[in-house]
């Protein structure tokens, strides 16, 4: 089980830095910070997707 929630981890890990081109610096414009915090965003749905699709391929074999 630790390798598979290891791959897990990292695999989310990979998503979240995938979408998180910049820090968010209090210099930052207005502009780029929404356009960054939009794209933690939509890395963060695709990492909440990731965890969901694995919970329920380990949920069905329970099922049957």
């Amino acid at each position: 089980m630790e390798t598979l929630t290891g791959t897990l981890s990292q695999r989310v890990d990979e998503i979240i830095r995938a979408h998180q081109e910049r820090p968010l610096l209090s210099t930052l414009g207005k502009s780029a910070s929404i356009e960054e915090l939009t794209r933690r965003y939509v890395g963060l749905e695709r990492a909440v997707r990731e965890i969901a699709l694995q919970v329920e391929e380990l949920a069905s074999p329970q099922q049957n």
